[in-house]
């Protein structure tokens, strides 16, 4: 909680306003920090007398474990902002601070009112706005100059109270008083509507009307000295993010974990980091383990100038560790003058500790997002919610895990529904507002019940819950996608990639859309982007295909047939498939494919794949075969098939009709 201090106190030119949480030097505010308010006002409060640095942490951080450096951080700071009085605090060494001017405190209605040097009656309203935009912040706003001051009303503090009656020297005109009547009335009304934008901004939030704080939660370094415990690191990384997403109403605008992972490995300076993920802040940490006993270090770092902004670590027994990341979160979002999400933040949980092991190797394992990652992802996640059945967390990772599994066609449709399901619904009965089950639900309901209806109630509840959950924008993204919806669905799929820079599979997907949109053009270049970036990413390769199939491009759309015999089989797969269309051509090729798909049974064999290759092959009648089979299986890809524009040329036919039909009364019985 904030110091709460009643009086109101002067010393030298300055007024410091603990009730109002303000600080002036002749009129003019001065911006500072939060917690470096209340250092100073600890410090004014208390005059002359030497303050322990265990006083001033146990003051200004009650919930709290701060190393003293992060204290000396906001002294520094605090002298920076004193100018030339910055001598008034002064170091006793061994022992703590000092504060050597000489104070005045000032109940209510003494003095000036209550009212600060150089304020006009009547400009409270303005005076308060003032320090509530994003200039008072701790960091800069958006093309807002670092450490900039908010210029007061251009009053002197030797200005004549506004009471006080002025005779010009030379008496108005008759036009002269009507033109000031009519200024005097202009300005009437827009103090009007400055004051009714006050009381909206007070009634439905400040937040809505600034830009959000941001920060890249950076890759904990593994310092354990055993590359086995990586996962302990990652786990806490991604721990983190995930509670600074829970901060109140957006206004902390997180790098997801795609983005922040692909810097585990750089030397890149913080300040580049921030500029090119575009944020304020950086956090960053390390992690060390001996036995038992765990010490994670973690500092806030601004990204303009580098310098230090909070700091914190934690030495204790591996099964405190959630606690620790708890209050971390809870301090970190507090520095920065935000909240958590009031009854929506994860309360401190009781998870054992070899529950929580093993969901940390449940999601180092998922991220790695191929057959043995998930199946390592369900075998671990499976172990947390044996040890904990009542692991919320590690439900709906579990359950995240079936409905990859499912989509990738490494499981059964009816087995990955069946076991998603049921674990997206022991999570949300264990903690109904986890975003993530709600997510996990979302997407199952959509992709294997084909019901985007119940769907979108699922993962607009998710990021109700979670503004920044980017799975639950994505998935949100592809619902509205396959129903028709584009515009929303690229408003949905840029979100999510606000939040997610580096995803390749978010850039791959707002190209997708594109291509649902029949914006060839627009879809190409987004996914060429994606390749070049990543040639081996496999998704971007298939999805270039598909564009360059439907425009007519024969020449680009076989280059990628190639890449992917390469990427997904192996170089004879690549060869052979050149040598059909060498001799006979695109659709000799493309009947090439399906034999080395079945000459190499590791990867799956997907119906609604096979489909479209078809029509992209002129087979209307074996793709519609292969759709058939497709609704009859249950197969989740089927969801796409009404938006798909390759399977334009199939609309019309009878057999299309009934697929469609059968595709829809399925998806009523599922509701």
């Amino acid at each position: 909680m904030p110091l709460s201090f009643k009086d109101l106190y002067r010393f030298d030119e300055f007024t410091l306003d603990p009730p109002k949480r303000a600080f002036a030097r002749n009129g003019t505010p001065v911006t500072i920090s939060p917690k470096a308010f209340e250092v100073l006002t600890y410090l004014v409060a208390n005059p002359g007398r030497v303050v322990t640095k265990e006083e001033l942490l146990s003051a200004v951080w009650p919930d709290s474990f701060v190393e003293e450096s992060n204290l000396a951080q906001h002294i520094s700071w605090l002298r920076k902002a004193l100018g030339d009085r910055a001598n008034c605090i002064v170091t006793v060494p061994g022992r703590g601070y000092q504060f050597t001017a000489a104070v005045r405190a000032e109940a209510p209605g003494e003095g000036n009112d209550d009212r600060l040097p150089g304020r006009r009656a009547g400009d409270g309203a303005a005076a308060t706005m003032a320090q509530s935009t994003p200039s008072a912040m701790p960091g800069p706003a958006p093309n807002h100059p670092r450490d900039s001051e908010v210029s007061s009303n251009g009053q002197h503090a030797g200005a004549p109270p506004t009471d006080t009656p002025i005779v010009p020297a030379n008496p108005p005109t008759a036009r002269q008083t009507r033109n000031w009547k009519t200024v005097q009335s202009a300005a009437a009304a827009a103090m009007v509507l400055l004051a009714a934008f006050y009381l909206l901004y007070e009634k439905f939030g400040g937040a809505r009307f600034q830009a959000p704080v941001s920060v890249a939660v950076l890759p904990f370094a593994n310092l354990t000295g055993d590359p086995g415990k990586e996962y302990v690191s990652d786990g806490v990384t991604e721990e983190i993010i995930g509670g600074l997403a829970r901060v109140q109403g957006g206004k902390l605008r997180v790098i997801a974990r795609t983005s922040s992972m692909s810097y585990k490995s750089t030397n890149k300076a913080v300040k580049e980091i921030a500029k090119e993920l575009g944020v304020q802040y950086v956090l960053e940490g390390s992690v060390q383990s001996e036995g038992n006993h765990v010490h994670v270090t973690a500092q806030l770092i601004r990204g303009d100038d580098q310098t230090n902004f909070w700091a914190d670590s934690f030495d204790g027994n591996a099964d405190q560790i959630l606690e620790f990341e708890d209050r971390l979160t809870s301090s970190v979002a507090q520095s920065l003058s935000l909240t958590l999400l009031a009854g929506k933040s994860p309360k401190p949980t009781a998870v054992s500790y070899a529950a929580h092991d093993a969901y940390l190797k449940g999601l180092y394992a998922l991220a790695k997002r191929s057959k043995n990652g998930f199946e390592s992802a369900l075998q671990s996640f499976g172990s947390a919610v044996a040890l904990d059945p009542q692991y919320a967390r590690a439900y709906a990772e579990l359950a995240v895990t079936y409905n990859l599994m499912g989509q990738f066609g490494w499981m059964s449709t009816s087995q990955a529904h069946s076991q998603a399901r049921a674990a997206a619904l022991q999570a949300i009965a264990a903690d109904p507002d986890l975003a993530e089950a709600h997510a996990a639900l979302g997407f199952d309901t959509w992709f294997y019940e084909w019901n985007p209806g119940a769907a979108e109630k699922e993962l607009s509840r998710a990021i109700e819950l979670e503004p920044t959950n980017v799975d639950a924008l994505h998935w949100y993204a592809l619902v509205l996608m396959t129903s028709g919806r584009l515009p929303q669905a690229e408003k949905q799929m840029r979100a999510a990639l606000a939040l997610d820079p580096k995803a390749l599979i978010l850039r791959t997907n707002l190209g997708w859309i594109h291509y649902t949109a029949r914006q060839y053009p627009q879809a190409i270049a987004e996914m060429q982007a994606v390749v070049k970036d990543d040639p081996n990413f496999l998704t971007a390769h298939y999805k270039l295909w598909w564009a360059y199939s439907l425009t007519g491009d024969v020449p680009r759309a076989m280059k990628e047939l190639e890449t992917l015999g390469l990427l997904l089989f192996d170089e004879e797969s690549e060869k052979t498939l050149a040598d059909a269309y060498a001799k006979e051509g695109y659709p000799a090729a493309l009947q090439e494919f399906l034999v080395e798909n079945q000459r190499h049974p590791s990867y799956p064999y997907l119906l609604v794949d096979d489909a479209r290759r078809m029509c992209f092959a002129g087979d209307k009648a074996g793709a519609l075969q292969r759709l058939q089979q497709a609704v009859d299986n249950r197969e989740g890809w089927m969801i796409v098939v009404e938006s798909d524009p390759a399977f334009d040329g199939l609309r019309g036919a009878p057999e299309y009709a009934k697929v469609i039909q059968k595709l829809h009364a399925l998806s009523a019985q599922a509701q």
